[in-house]
C-alpha cells in the first residue's frame, strides 16, 4: 500500500527550487539519486506487464528506478548484503566502533565529500590496525566491516563511521588467534588519539596537495594560517571514538547498518506531512555518548 507521503513527493514538489539554491554544492551523483528517485514507478521509466500463473489476473505496473538511495528500492540488494556479511561472521564476540567527525570538519567534509570521507576510512582503518598491532594491547591483525553515515535521526549533518569489529585477530606470525580481554577490545582513548593524529595528518596533506575547496562560509579557511589554526583547534578536541560489543551480537548491528547501505537517509514511513513547504517527520532522540551517532 502507497504511504501517503513520500520522498518522491517532495522532491517532485520542491526538488527543482532545492536543485536551483544549491546548485554550489550538489554535484552529478545527488542531481542523478534525486532525478531517479522523483521517476520512480511513474510513467518515466516505462512499465511492464504482470500475469498470475493461478488465475490469470493481468496487471500492468510502473518501472522501479532501482537506484540504491531509494526509499522504495533495493529490498533484495539489502538483504544480499545482509546475508553476504553475515555470512563472514567469526564465532568469536564482536565490538561496535565508531568514529566521529567533529562539527567543524563536517563541515568541511560537506563541501569536499570523496576526499575528507575518503580520509575518514582510511584514518580509522589504520588507528584500528595499528592500535591493535600495538603488543601492549592485543598484539595481532584485525579486520573490520565498516559503513558510513551522514546523517542523524534528525537528519542533520553529523559524518561518521560504524564498523563492526572481531575481538581479536591473527598473531603476528598467521598461526594462532589471539582475542581479546572478554568484554574490552582496545584502550578508547589511545585509539581515539591514534585516528585524530592519523585524521589530521592526511588532512593536512589534501590540503597541501590543493585536493580541498572552501565555498562560501567556509572561504577564509583556504588561506594556509587559518586551515593550520582549524587543525590545531581539531587536535585539542578529546574523544571520537566509541566502542562497545553489540547488546545482541553483530547481527543486530549488523542489520542496522543494512538499513542504511541501500537506502537514502529517511524512509518514507517517517513522513508525517508536507505543508506550506515544510516537511514533518518522526525521529527518536538518540542520547550521545561518547561521540556515537545515529
Amino acid at each position: 500500500m502507497r504511504p501517503e507521503l513520500e520522498v518522491a513527493d517532495i522532491f517532485r514538489c520542491h526538488g527543482p527550487a532545492y536543485r536551483h539554491a544549491h546548485a554550489g554544492h550538489l554535484g552529478r551523483t545527488e542531481r542523478r539519486v534525486m532525478a531517479a528517485i522523483e521517476a520512480c514507478r511513474t510513467p518515466v521509466l516505462g512499465a511492464h506487464v504482470e500475469q498470475c500463473a493461478d488465475c490469470g489476473l493481468i496487471r500492468c505496473a510502473y518501472n522501479s528506478c532501482r537506484d540504491r538511495h531509494c526509499p522504495k528500492c533495493q529490498a533484495l540488494a539489502r538483504a544480499d548484503w545482509l546475508d553476504a556479511r553475515q555470512a563472514e561472521l567469526l564465532p568469536v564476540p564482536y565490538f561496535h566502533v565508531v568514529f566521529t567527525l567533529p562539527a567543524s570538519v563536517a563541515e568541511i567534509a560537506f563541501h569536499n565529500k570523496a576526499a575528507v570521507y575518503a580520509i575518514l576510512f582510511r584514518a580509522a582503518a589504520e588507528a584500528l590496525r595499528g592500535v591493535a598491532a600495538d603488543p601492549r594491547y592485543l598484539g595481532a591483525e584485525i579486520g573490520a566491516v565498516a559503513v558510513l553515515h551522514t546523517w542523524g535521526q534528525a537528519l542533520h549533518l553529523h559524518p561518521h563511521l560504524h564498523c563492526i569489529v572481531p575481538g581479536g585477530g591473527i598473531s603476528p606470525d598467521q598461526t594462532r588467534w589471539i582475542a581479546c580481554k572478554p568484554g574490552f577490545f582496545l584502550p578508547v582513548r589511545v585509539l581515539s588519539c591514534q585516528f585524530r593524529d592519523l585524521f589530521l595528518k592526511q588532512l593536512h596533506a589534501a590540503f597541501a596537495a590543493d585536493e580541498l575547496r572552501f565555498p562560501g562560509a567556509l572561504a577564509g579557511s583556504a588561506d594556509p594560517a587559518a586551515f593550520a589554526a582549524r587543525l590545531k583547534a581539531l587536535a585539542e578536541i578529546d574523544r571520537v571514538v566509541y566502542a562497545k560489543p553489540p547488546f545482541a551480537g553483530p547481527e543486530q548491528v549488523l542489520g542496522y547498518l543494512a538499513r542504511y547501505t541501500h537506502r537514502v537517509a529517511i524512509a518514507n514511513s517517517r513522513l508525517i506531512g508536507l505543508d506550506d513547504g515544510q516537511v514533518s517527520f518522526t525521529w527518536k532522540d538518540y542520547v550521545r555518548r561518547e561521540g556515537a551517532g545515529g
